[in-house]
């Protein structure tokens, strides 16, 4: 297929020994920037007349974010409202004498970033604007979302201006088969229209799985509380709607194994087609979105939960690793999951699914201490 071939020709540049990981500052860095930039350019993405290119200083220590923007035909509606698609090149750079390639983490977001502007048709009601962020890993830590965010280019004015922001991150990664298919989708639920939207679009081939849940199932980690998880927060702290797309973490994650042959790269390419008919959706929604900051759509993430739980308790489609200890704990998480209602909100059953949320990721990444939450 064409268009899985393209996708993994992004990552294998971006994850290559050449690039060396990536990090902020470096020529890996530049290189990169400059790669996407090139592709901005063949694509045939305008620039904005108030940046003057492509690239969006951030600081000569860290570097640039990448802007490239569709407008719509009707010279009257350009940039009155925006739809932005992102999600940051950077990596982790060299360790120990490792490179951290960063295949998933995120040149599988990028290259799905790059084909679905190339492939995108301009707008009807919106201006569309691909988006790379730079130095959203540790130390620096979504710098630049927050610069974009608090230094908006002239032509979008104001966080009001953006109608929805899609933020992708670990968008390749495959560790536990029922997942193979699957995208999960977090933070609509902050804005009925985008929630409601989300769950109209589809593949008429149902060959990708879009799995809506809360936000607060993957950011309230126990013993520690909220920690949010990429670059969606900038957004969310200005009162953007937005969605935080990813297929979630694997063992790979933050190692020097993440590396391009790991992907799936066919999902990557039904996500490509998915988010077109999103944004096509998307755009014939001219009424505001909405941002309600403690909006839930708790039933429904209840049944995603309880779904993958299900099969992870079960032997037969377990996942990998998981302990004799894990097992039974999933086992009593599903019992309580199958015994109660989910149409009754209380605290107690929040945070109980928070817990059980967090012990599915944390099998899932490998990381061992399912067992203690």
């Amino acid at each position: 297929m064409e268009l899985t071939a393209k996708l993994r020709a992004h990552v294998e540049f971006l994850a290559s020994p050449q690039l060396k990981g990536r990090k902020p500052g470096t020529p890996g860095n530049l290189a990169a920037a400059d790669y996407i930039a090139a592709q901005f350019r063949d694509i045939g993405l305008d620039l904005l007349p108030s940046v003057g290119s492509y690239f969006q200083h951030i600081s000569a220590p860290v570097g640039d974010n990448l802007i490239g923007v569709h407008h719509p035909p009707a010279s009257s509606e350009r940039l009155a409202r925006w739809l932005l698609l992102g999600a940051h090149f950077d990596h982790l750079g060299e360790s120990g004498g490792d490179i951290y390639f960063g295949a998933d983490d995120n040149a599988s977001a990028v290259a799905i970033l790059l084909e679905t502007a190339r492939t995108l048709r301009p707008l009807n009601h919106f201006s569309f604007g691909s988006l790379a962020f730079n130095a959203e890993e540790p130390p620096y830590f979504l710098m630049g979302s927050n610069f974009f965010v608090q230094h908006l280019p002239q032509e979008i004015g104001s966080p009001s201006a953006i109608q929805a922001v899609m933020v992708m991150d670990l968008m390749g990664g495959v560790f536990w088969p029922p997942l193979r298919d699957v995208v999960f989708a977090l933070g609509a639920e902050k804005s009925e229209k985008l929630y409601r939207r989300l769950k109209q679009t589809t593949l008429s081939d149902h060959s990708l799985s879009i799995l809506q849940v809360g936000i607060h199932l993957i950011e309230e980690v126990p013993f520690v509380g909220q920690l949010p998880f990429s670059d969606y927060h900038a957004f969310r702290n200005a009162g953007v709607p937005y969605v935080f797309l990813s297929s979630g973490r694997t063992p790979h994650y933050h190692k020097p194994t993440d590396r391009p042959d790991t992907l799936n790269y066919e999902r990557m390419a039904q996500t490509v087609l998915w988010l077109q008919q999103l944004i096509y959706a998307m755009d014939q929604d001219c009424e505001p979105y909405g941002f309600e900051a403690d909006r839930l759509e708790f039933a429904d993430e209840f049944e995603t939960v309880r779904s993958l739980v299900t099969l992870a308790a079960n032997r037969a489609t377990e996942i990998p690793g998981t302990s004799p200890i894990t097992r039974l704990k999933l086992q009593r998480d599903a019992e309580w999951l199958n015994e109660i209602s989910p149409l009754a909100t209380t605290k107690e059953k929040i945070q109980r699914l928070e817990k059980i949320s967090m012990r599915l990721q944390c099998l899932l990444a490998d990381v061992p201490m399912a067992f203690l939450i």
